[in-house]
């Protein structure tokens, strides 16, 4: 029988993912990171104080001492990986991992250096993000892939769906709305790129669309979820056969 330790600090047991969330988030759809039901094993989420989209981006950095405790706080319930639901929370992956000294993957680009490898060369990587113009010039240093890895962006910033509910902190998500912008934004990716080999979805808002773009596109297609599936199935595995 397996020894469990006792965590004066703990109120739970049982969350091998903690997800540190940014404040004044619009609705979260089935498939959202900051929508638990989007998870087959419960997370545990941790707000960070005063942590908005724009400080985010800006990677603020008196905002570190708040991200940093809340990493902190989920480190001592118990998580075995630290994630987020804004991908602007890798501008402080050195300071969450010094504080939590667990597995760090604030932003699904962190994918994007497996992705490169298992393509080749020879095939670009696809990324749609919600606003494209945020992310700048600064994809490749967030994501640290290699210099010669071809990275296809393009951005939902400028459909009205997506930034009114999303962007702009909206009180209503009409998803198959944001669905036909994201397949029409995807469809010419892969005209003008006929080299693309696979897509990643940026944004954590992004992964209810997974399923059609994978259907519409016929390749793969990483995501929030897939990263954080990742790192669940080697910290977390199930204590019975079939749960996964």
């Amino acid at each position: 029988m397996p020894v469990y330790e006792t965590r004066k600090s703990a109120e739970v047991y049982g969350y091998a993912v903690g997800i540190l969330l940014a404040g004044g988030s619009g609705p979260a759809a089935l498939g959202d990171v900051a929508n638990a039901a989007s998870f087959r094993y419960p997370v545990l989420y941790r707000p960070v104080e005063g942590a908005t989209l724009a400080r985010l981006r800006a990677g603020d950095p008196e905002l570190e001492p708040a991200v940093a405790a809340a990493a902190t706080a989920l480190a001592a319930e118990g998580v075995k990986g630290i994630t987020s639901n804004c991908s602007f929370f890798a501008n402080y992956h050195d300071a969450v991992a010094k504080a939590a000294a667990l597995p760090v993957f604030l932003s699904s680009l962190a994918q994007l250096p497996f992705i490169a490898a298992s393509l080749g060369r020879k095939r670009a990587i696809g990324v749609i993000t919600g606003d494209a113009a945020a992310l700048g010039n600064r994809l490749s240093s967030l994501a640290r892939v290699p210099a010669e890895c071809e990275l296809v962006v393009r951005g939902l910033e400028g459909e009205t769906a997506f930034r009114r509910a999303i962007l702009e902190d909206g009180d209503a998500l009409e998803t198959s709305l944001v669905e036909g912008a994201l397949l029409g934004i995807a469809r010419e990716m892969t005209r003008d790129h006929p080299s693309l080999g696979a897509f990643l979805l940026e944004g954590a808002a992004l992964p209810p669309y997974a399923k059609a773009l994978r259907e519409a596109s016929g390749l793969p297609v990483f995501d929030f979820l897939t990263m954080i599936d990742f790192h669940q199935k080697s910290a977390h595995r199930a204590a019975y056969a079939g749960y996964y």
